[in-house]
């Protein structure tokens, strides 16, 4: 006998509805009992199909656990322990949900430090698409509880969340994570009613005068109305995805490979060095934080596709030196390799998470260079702005990083210094239609959930004409999935980001923001507006413990009232 993933130890049963037990290779009849110590809770019987599946309802049931859940057959018993009935929520969308507790640590690492909370259950579906059809179940993954060891991997808004749903309401909490950043809704919308989707759009489009015959596969991590189809199909032939993925491989190594050859301060051991420049070389100086792309005095920044270095020295008070520190250097375009003292103490491989990196014992000295390698992709390179930059001695003192640091190109990969020629872009096909949904939502139907909490909406922003009705289909879509048409769901509106002005204005984000302002009216929904809790130069903001908050108390409001 055989169990989905789902159904597994510490797993959270939704009260006050039936929950489906369902698993495959069973023999004969088959049991189900949910026991609290000696005595039964709830107990199921029937008989295995032919082809040894079953599924059994266990009645409604109040808040409670932990408990006992046992599986039997005519040949086998399998006992899950730690089983708890409580509130089961869904999570959906993209990176600003997906997000771990460990990205909030700014801002939250004392707090998170202290928390063990054993009613707090996560389950992180595997992350992979699939085209050729929805996957009936799900054999990977398990259930965790909220204590020290497991909890820093958790989505940070649903794990905020989940803390005020078991404070206020006094019942455990499951967290069913499916967000994947960078996720289009698309993504999430199975294909038969997609490609429906996208036929409506065509016509309205030609009604409007344009052009139906657009191809995005030259766009490959992009598509609007015109490329539904196109791109399921591309991506059902098994062949032509393997020869993508090889050549985006190809490529990305072979561009890369050009950055290190080229780079003259992978050759002259810059990591190492006190100073980046030669005797008798002028030395040239940028400031932190800053994008290159208003470095008049040095512009050719602007277009750099390859690998700069900057420097900086700093001093350490004695008592310090040779302990234990951390390095916080806000965001960097693109990736970067960091090194103090000439040890590198830590690298990322792109430009979106927070650098923070453990400074280990014995670094430190009294006098210390930091140098940093970053690696330019795709536009100007830089330290973003109104980020932190400083070295946290780990008692409350620090010692800021801002200000004028040395820098010199390593390589410039980029032919023509007045047009910018972005690294290659590879295929992401975790974003394309259909993809999650057949293989990260449409294994999970036999559940039964208290709600669904979706943020997502930055990866549409280019098409966000569609975005009102892909919104509505994806919400009718998932209730039909989980054949329960009165799902109540929780949408989080875009907040503030980007080059926008202060007021809500015209830009791409304010239209997305619009058509989602349009789905408001989908039934059993609220729409949350968190605008005031973003960043101008921060797409993830690390202050998902407000979010939470905004999204319980209205939220709330629809699950409890």
């Amino acid at each position: 006998m055989k169990l989905s993933s789902l159904i597994s130890e510490g797993m959270v049963l939704q009260r006050e509805t039936t929950n489906t037990i369902w698993g495959k290779e069973a023999k004969g009849d088959v049991t189900v009992t949910l026991l609290d110590g000696a005595k039964e809770l709830a107990k199921v019987k029937g008989t295995a199909s032919d082809d040894g599946s079953f599924e059994l309802q266990l009645p409604e049931m109040k808040a409670g656990g932990p408990y006992v859940l046992e599986i039997k057959d005519d040949l086998s018993k399998i006992v899950l322990n730690e089983v708890c009935v409580g509130d089961v929520f869904l999570l959906a969308g993209q990176s600003n949900m997906e997000i771990p507790v460990s990205r909030t640590l700014d801002l939250e690492r004392k707090t998170v430090s202290k928390i063990h909370n054993e009613l707090i259950r996560h389950f992180e579906v595997p992350k992979t698409p699939r085209f050729d059809g929805p996957t009936e179940d799900i054999y990977e993954g398990i259930w965790k509880k909220a204590t020290q060891e497991n909890l820093y991997p958790f989505s940070a808004v649903g794990f905020f969340f989940a803390e005020l749903v078991n404070k206020n309401q006094g019942v455990p909490v499951g967290l069913i994570q499916t967000a994947v950043g960078g996720i289009q809704i698309e993504a999430l919308i199975p294909e038969e009613k997609l490609l429906k989707e996208g036929e409506r759009l065509i016509k309205e489009a030609v009604a409007r005068g344009e052009d139906p015959d657009t191809d995005d596969l030259v766009f490959p991590n992009h598509y609007g109305k015109f490329s539904y189809k196109k791109l399921i199909d591309f991506d059902k032939d098994e062949e032509k995805v393997k020869a993508r993925i090889a050549e985006d491989e190809r490529r990305t190594a072979e561009h890369l490979k050009k950055i290190d050859e080229g780079d003259i301060g992978v050759t002259g051991d810059f990591a190492k060095r006190t100073t980046l420049f030669d005797e008798g070389e002028t030395p040239q100086y940028i400031s932190v934080p800053g994008r290159w792309e208003n470095l008049k005095e040095n512009g050719f920044l602007e277009n750099l596709r390859g690998s700069v270095w900057v420097l900086k020295r700093f001093e350490v008070p004695d008592e310090y030196v040779g302990k234990e520190a951390r390095l916080v250097l806000g965001t960097i375009i693109d990736a970067d390799e960091t090194y103090i003292n000439g040890v590198e103490i830590g690298r990322t491989e792109y430009r979106y998470p927070p650098r923070r990196y453990p400074i280990p014992v014995g670094i430190l000295k009294k006098q210390n260079t930091l140098v940093v390698r970053i690696k330019i992709f795709a536009r100007a390179g830089g330290f973003v702005d109104a980020m932190p930059y400083y070295v946290d001695l780990l008692d409350d003192h620090f010692i800021p990083l801002v200000g004028k640091y040395e820098f010199k190109v390593g390589v410039n990969v980029n032919p023509n210094p007045d047009k910018a020629e972005n690294f290659p872009d590879g295929t992401f096909f975790m974003f394309r239609p259909c993809g999650m949904y057949n293989n990260m939502i449409h294994p999970l139907r036999r559940m039964s959930l208290k709600g669904m909490l979706f943020y997502q909406g930055e990866s549409n922003t280019m098409y966000y004409n569609e975005y009102d009705s892909l919104m509505r289909l994806m919400a009718s879509s998932i209730r039909e999935c989980f054949n329960n048409p009165q799902l109540k769901m929780a949408f989080v509106e875009l907040p503030y980001y980007g080059e926008e002005d202060d007021e809500r204005g015209s830009g791409n984000w304010d239209k997305l923001r619009l058509a989602q302002e349009k789905a408001r009216n989908i039934p059993d929904s609220v729409l949350v507006d968190i605008y005031d809790l973003g960043f101008r130069y921060e797409l993830h903001p690390q202050n998902k413990r407000a979010v939470a908050e905004r999204l319980y108390r209205e939220f709330s409001k629809l699950l409890y009232s």
